[in-house]
């Protein structure tokens, strides 16, 4: 090939794998560097309180949010707390919960451990979360991850930030 006809062919090839690489990186779902957070404000949709003869309070709770590369969402919330666990003082409690965030590229699945602490502005709830990946679905079917999740009671303002990982990501 001559070295004329060379730099052209080069130039259109470069082109081509750049418009190839630009068309997957559109079509893929947000990386972010495996950074996760999400906010939501939540609602009490049922109660089942056993605390007099068991020590132990359920609650699901319903919300809405935003997960950051995601979009919009909405979440249920189930969790059990044992009531006569007390990690940090009176009134505070161990929880274990179910997180399931729905946004439009599928379901995402979070295990939570975590403290209700009674503070100065209310109830606060401080735990570790885990990415379900068997449970979730579409883009977050298989995904790996972990993080921590602040909840203010009195607010009902939820909070999650981490890393999460997805099938696929370097």
């Amino acid at each position: 090939m001559t070295r004329k006809l060379r730099l052209p062919v080069l130039a259109a090839l470069l082109v081509v794998l750049a418009s190839g690489l630009a068309l997957q990186a559109a079509a893929s779902p947000p990386n972010h560097a495996n950074r996760f957070e999400a906010t939501f404000d939540e609602s009490t949709a049922s109660v089942t309180n056993r605390v007099a003869d068991l020590g132990v309070f359920q609650l699901i709770n319903t919300g809405t949010g935003t997960v950051e590369g995601f979009g919009a969402a909405t979440m249920t919330m189930s969790a059990t707390q044992d009531r006569t666990v007390q990690p940090c003082g009176p009134g505070s409690s161990t929880n274990s919960t179910i997180r399931r965030i729905v946004v439009a590229d599928g379901v995402l699945v979070l295990r939570v451990l975590a403290y209700v602490c009674q503070t100065p502005a209310g109830p606060m709830v401080d735990g570790t979360w885990t990415v379900d990946g068997d449970s979730s679905t579409g883009v977050f079917a298989g995904a790996r991850g972990s993080g921590n999740e602040a909840v203010n009671i009195t607010t009902r303002k939820a909070t999650l930030s981490g890393h999460l990982k997805l099938v696929g990501d370097d």
